[in-house]
């Protein structure tokens, strides 16, 4: 690994890979390194993620409600969002802003600034899509909620025609539309809401092609080295101590996921990133699953098509860095697939994994420079959504660095907003 660089982004995620290759097709001199021996490694949030691309999805985890479901929800190991109770400053710190950001008055002001991030975002996917889609499975064929009660359905329902004001294309089918569109799903429902603007692809294949393409622009990737410190090394550089040397840089990228608050507090900034473990369950694809993506809205169930394979996914668990499996979760996502496409819950399964994401307390991600540490950029706390704002992520890093007026104003997503 070379021992000076112009950027170093730190994190091979998706984040990471498309915030490099934004850099080096800029022109910059970019070293990307990794801590595992792979980008989008076993361990990292997007390896086993959904898969989906939702331009239309706009309100933040953060929303009125949550908190009191979350309190509901806190002895509940299955639930979907577990708070799992434990003795953490940093938890607590977490629950607090959480709490103060749970107001309808900052739930929609976030809104216009997550269509913005979404709406640019999926431009990107769809431009590297018509050029690369094949290579990681690219298809943009709408996604559908499906909802079984009547309250899911009218909440929704509502929810669609108050995100329309926004911009986002959508419409309500009714159970039999949905019937004779998808034959194949089995459950009572009440009500469904298509989604036009949403894609999916498969995740690894993504953020792997994504580094290619950087290192087929010009910059380094280096795998199996992970940034231990951070640390001033005058003239405004920075020294990253690394498992393969120190590297400095003149800039550095930190897209390092849920990793990234203990690099920051090497340079004074405790950033409130909490890791939250996500799940999903790999399963055969049944012949006659569409190739469409559902999301059974009661049950918080994800299904996702990805060549001959099936992803479930859809919990959340705030427990810090516990890597234990819960089966019950697993045992939901399976119980889900069974009542929607009649996969049976004993099936063999491919693959399970978790993995932890990084959430930050107001549901938005943090991109911007350090105000103490200028030549650090902080690109993180993408939540669920890091495949997702990937490419607009990497955009605006890039425009950072570039020292270019970035083109979605990042006023709310400033790592000092916190402070």
């Amino acid at each position: 690994m070379k021992t000076r660089t112009e950027v170093l982004v730190i994190g091979g995620g998706p984040v990471g890979a498309c915030s490099a290759y934004a850099l080096a097709a800029a022109g910059a001199d970019v070293t990307l390194v990794e801590r595992e021996t792979d980008v989008c490694p076993p361990v990292s949030g997007a390896h086993a993620n959904c898969g989906l691309i939702l331009p239309s999805h706009l309100t933040p985890l953060a929303a009125p409600g949550v908190l009191s479901q979350g309190l509901r929800w806190l002895l509940d190991a299955s639930s979907p969002f577990y708070v799992a109770p434990r003795l953490s400053p940093s938890l607590a710190r977490w629950l607090w802003l959480f709490r103060a950001a749970c107001t309808e008055e900052r739930a929609q002001a976030s809104m216009p600034v997550i269509r913005a991030l979404n709406v640019r975002t999926a431009e990107l996917h769809d431009e590297l899509g018509r050029e690369h889609g094949e290579r990681w499975l690219y298809h943009q064929n709408g996604m559908v909620e499906v909802y079984e009660t009547a309250a899911g359905a009218t909440s929704a329902l509502a929810e669609a025609a108050h995100d329309r004001g926004l911009g986002v294309r959508s419409r309500e089918l009714t159970p039999t539309q949905v019937r004779e569109r998808f034959p194949g799903l089995r459950c009572d429902m009440q009500g469904a809401v298509f989604f036009d603007e949403a894609s999916h692809l498969d995740p690894t294949l993504f953020t792997r092609a994504m580094a290619g393409l950087a290192a087929a622009a010009g910059a380094e990737v280096v795998t199996g080295a992970e940034a231990l410190a951070l640390e001033p090394a005058g003239g405004g550089a920075v020294r990253a101590v690394t498992t393969r040397g120190d590297t400095v840089a003149g800039q550095v990228v930190l897209a390092a996921g849920a990793w990234t608050p203990a690099l920051l507090r090497g340079l004074g900034l405790h950033l409130p990133i909490e890791p939250a473990k996500g799940y999903s369950v790999d399963v055969a694809r049944p012949a006659d699953f569409p190739e469409v993506p559902f999301y059974l809205g009661e049950a918080h169930v994800v299904m996702t098509p990805l060549g001959g394979s099936l992803r479930l996914g859809g919990t959340l668990e705030l427990a810090g860095w516990d890597t234990t499996v819960h089966r019950r979760r697993v045992a939901g996502l399976r119980r889900g697939a069974e009542r929607a496409f009649g996969i049976a819950a004993d099936d063999s399964v491919e693959r399970i994994w978790r993995g932890p994401r990084p959430v930050s307390p107001d549901g938005l991600p943090v991109i911007g420079r350090l105000r103490r540490q200028q030549n650090v950029i902080v690109a993180t706390g993408h939540c669920m959504m890091g495949l997702t704002m990937g490419p607009v992520t990497g955009q605006l890093v890039a425009e950072l660095a570039g020292g270019a007026l970035p083109s979605i104003d990042l006023a709310p997503l400033s790592p000092q907003r916190f402070a």
